[in-house]
């Protein structure tokens, strides 16, 4: 009887693969169930090897769980790149990109249904003559047929979406399969609303707020070749489409496409070696393109289609800043703010206030000694939200109650400072009594169809005012919004940050790009202590490039990112002293290193999360290549410390935050 022996990767935190044996040859890719000390769990076959290093004591693959593979080539080509590229534990990269009912134990088994959904082309909804530019750029667009990244620079309101449409189009009418990567989950409904009013057939969705059952039914159908149109955030960039023709990453530049915590990856990154490995085309569209993305148009590596009018030919609005350094705050909005949006009210017309700051107030202090309220586990003041009547840590999420004395002096002397979204509607409401005032924020949006709620009611209204954090500035249509008021300038001006022009710049300019679609009188208005900072004046003309050049510019003198690569080492423990022991260690270990520059160790901001003191290191090297390669030795070195013991790390390639 033949055996056969396969490498397992498991959905744990381990840096290897187990050999088990099998009577039975099976395809990579496939899940399997094993052994595994006490417990017998999924995994998946990575390869099928000859000659193991010990043929005693292996264990045998209890069953083989489907019928076929869970990944096709290129998507498993794209998994072990991006396990290696991000120096991850390939079993916990793997079971990123399944389903969380394929990834444990139980009677689900990858299956089709068998139920084709037919695609037809509603021409009624395609009511609007391309301008000419859109239809320039379309037909350059439709010949590109092989792998060949395409940045589709749009000013806001140039009508990106319109191509994306008229893109996916071509390849329906080929039965062919198209990806649309959105970076964040409130953007889908939008989107989708797009699609559906297009074409007739089942628009997939994937997303992170979906039940179990939602994700693996779409997984599934997508897999099968049922579905053919899928629209979802960073975690269905490897969704296993039949025929799949093209990848369109929208608003490409944003940092949502950045997996935060476990596995560190890029969606657009890894959206983008996806479709290198399938040789299909890959379309970045942004008002504001990354400074990566732009350098990479530089080298002749990327190809860029201008989008730089509007489609109703109205002209962008004007970005002005007011000066505010000499007059009181009311929630946050300054007097002759309050009149311009008085104005705009009168008129019938629509304000979208922007402050990035959820919840009431940031700070709950005591007057009598200075007491502040803070999170037990984490390094944070608590918010103070209004509407729920806690203290809430916007780190852990944990939530306290309301002190009615200072737990240090007993005085009831305790008041909020700063504003958020709660304070601002509340301000707004008392003065706007007769004028529907709608948050849009983390809390405002977390129920399911919340953001559809709020979209029919800003569409339903005449006068309205929208009060939000960051979400509303991502690609949002509210065309009769005519003002944009932008409330925090100044702590993205000032920002020690060594991206943080780039990121202020992408901010206002995607927030005015909310204003004045269908109005030449639009105008944005920013309030600042600081109106003739430098950058602030350049990014007042509306013109990214503008400021992206420079940002460019002064990034090349500096060889720092896109003109380097830049890894942080984390490391975490309940016990400061044993980061910093791990990260000097680190540190010491490359100090021979040539080409390789190492800041720190230096405490991450904040310092401390969920009870654990946080360190860390910025290594930099010229190229990534070589980047990687000391990678590659320096993980090799770590597993062999006593000192790992003692602390999680982690590697946090092409950080997008420095702290």
């Amino acid at each position: 009887m033949n055996i056969f022996y396969y490498d397992i990767a498991v959905g744990l935190p381990l840096r290897q693969c187990f050999t088990y044996q099998s009577k039975f040859i099976i395809k990579k890719g496939t899940r399997v169930i094993v052994p595994f000390g006490k417990k017998t769990i999924v995994g998946i076959v990575v390869k099928k090897i000859s000659n193991p290093d010990t043929l005693k004591g292996l264990k045998e693959i209890i069953s083989i769980a489907d019928d076929s593979p869970c990944f096709d080539k290129s998507s498993f080509e794209a998994i072990t790149w991006a396990a290696d590229y991000y120096h991850h534990p390939i079993g916990e990269v793997f079971f990123s990109f399944i389903p969380t009912l394929l990834r444990k134990n139980n009677n689900k088994t990858l299956s089709a249904s068998n139920k084709f959904s037919e695609y037809q082309l509603n021409e009624k909804d395609k009511k609007y003559k391309l301008t000419e530019e859109q239809s320039s750029v379309l037909l350059k667009l439709i010949k590109v047929k092989k792998f060949s990244p395409s940045l589709i620079y749009g000013v806001t309101g140039s009508g990106k979406t319109e191509i994306y449409l008229q893109l996916a189009e071509t390849f329906i009418k080929k039965n062919k399969s198209i990806l649309i990567l959105v970076p964040e989950i409130n953007l889908i409904p939008q989107v989708l609303k797009r699609f559906k009013d297009r074409f007739s057939g089942e628009i997939g969705i994937y997303h992170s707020r979906q039940t179990p059952n939602q994700r693996l039914k779409i997984w599934q159908r997508s897999k099968f070749g049922e579905i053919k149109i899928v629209i979802g955030t960073r975690s269905s960039v490897l969704m296993p489409l039949k025929n799949l023709a093209a990848i369109i990453v929208d608003e490409e530049h944003d940092h949502s496409y950045k997996q935060a915590d476990g596995f560190k990856f890029s969606g657009k990154d890894l959206a983008i070696k996806r479709a290198q490995l399938e040789n299909i085309p890959v379309f970045l569209g942004s008002a504001t393109p990354s400074l990566q993305t732009l350098k990479l148009v530089k080298d002749k590596k990327y190809k860029k289609f201008d989008l730089l009018k509007r489609v109703d030919g109205k002209k962008p609005p004007k970005l002005i800043p007011l000066d505010i350094s000499d007059s009181p705050l009311l929630g946050g909005i300054a007097i002759q703010t309050m009149s311009i949006i008085e104005t705009s009210i009168n008129k019938g017309e629509q304000v979208l206030i922007f402050i990035n700051r959820r919840g009431f107030a940031p700070v709950y202090e005591c007057e009598n000694c200075g007491w502040v309220a803070k999170c037990s586990s984490c390094d944070s003041n608590l918010v103070f939200h209004k509407s729920k009547n806690r203290l809430i840590c916007h780190k852990c999420e944990s939530v306290y109650s309301v002190n009615d004395s200072c737990p240090d002096c007993q005085s009831t002397e305790i008041n909020t400072f700063g504003t958020g979204t709660e304070r601002v509607e509340e301000v707004l409401r008392s003065t706007f009594k007769k004028v529907p005032i709608i948050r849009m924020d983390y809390d405002s949006t977390r129920l399911k169809g919340s953001i559809e709620e709020i979209y029919e009611k800003t569409n339903k209204s005449k006068e309205a005012i929208l009060v939000g954090t960051q979400m509303l500035s991502k690609g949002h249509d509210f065309p009769k919004v005519t003002l944009c008021v932008i409330l925090n300038a100044d702590g993205g001006l000032l920002s020690p940050e060594i991206n943080a022009v780039e990121k202020i710049a992408q901010q206002l300019i995607q927030v005015s790009g909310r204003a004045g679609r269908n109005n030449n009188l639009a105008k944005v208005v920013i309030q600042t202590r600081y109106p003739y900072d430098e950058n602030l004046k350049q990014i007042k003309t509306g013109n990214y490039q503008l400021v992206a050049d420079q940002c460019l510019k002064i990034n090349k003198a500096n060889a720092m990112p896109p003109y380097s690569s830049v890894t942080i080492l984390r490391a975490i423990s309940p016990n400061p002293q044993s980061c910093i022991e791990f990260l000097k260690k680190v540190s010491s270990l490359l100090d021979n290193k040539k080409n390789i520059s190492i800041i720190g160790p230096l405490p991450s901001i904040p310092l401390k999360i969920k009870g654990n003191l946080r360190n860390h290191i910025i290594i930099k090297s010229h190229t990534k290549s070589y980047l990687n390669r000391v990678l590659k030795f320096l993980t090799n070195e770590i597993e062999t410390w006593p000192e790992t013991k003692k602390v999680k790390w982690t590697y946090d390639i092409d950080p997008y935050d420095m702290s």
